[in-house]
């Protein structure tokens, strides 16, 4: 469904032979040997790397998460033009506030990170409350994350992100809108 925004629907879809392949790379992998109570001093220990490695092989459902994701994000995608950079397909959850006045809100995922961490308070910033106020929310997936494309020329710093998160604010008609970093 595309949008009067220029926006369209987006759902998580990875395809089987997707996570087959991941599968079979989890299969192939090699362990290096550690050096004796290294612990976190050289990196994460080997015994958590391989649990880790365990539990993405044979203990996370996919499909399940994935179906949540679905139903408790909205999920939409839309093109922006960077100066310098072309267009990026960017990828963001934009859930509105049924609260009249409702502020606009931008939320920036942290590195390592994605539009994932908005979830678990999502619902608490778009309720009404007479303790704080409500908004309507927009998580972005920065460039390069998530399911935004990558720039693919050097040189896309801190000025580029903003430049896109702007633009896509601006693409949701919003001129004003607070941002949670």
């Amino acid at each position: 469904m595309s949008l009067s925004n220029g926006s369209h629907n987006f759902t998580i879809a990875v395809t089987d032979a997707q996570l087959s392949l991941l599968k079979k790379k989890l299969d192939l992998t090699t362990f290096p040997d550690e050096l004796d109570d290294a612990r976190w001093e050289y990196g994460a220990p080997l015994v958590d790397i391989q649990r880790l490695v365990g539990y993405w092989k044979d203990g996370f459902d996919w499909r399940k998460h994935e179906a949540a994701l679905n139903i408790e994000l909205p999920q939409f995608m839309r093109d922006l033009e960077v100066e310098g950079f072309g267009t990026l397909n960017v990828h963001y959850v934009y859930k509105k506030s049924e609260v009249k006045g409702a502020v606009p809100l931008l939320f920036v995922h942290g590195w390592p990170g994605s539009f994932i961490e908005v979830r678990k308070i999502l619902p608490l910033l778009i309720q009404a409350s007479a303790d704080h106020p409500s908004f309507h929310v927009v998580a972005i997936s920065l460039p390069g994350f998530g399911f935004s494309s990558a720039p693919t020329k050097k040189g896309f710093s801190i000025g580029q992100y903003a430049e896109v998160a702007h633009k896509l604010m601006i693409a949701l008609g919003y001129e004003e809108y607070g941002m949670y970093l």
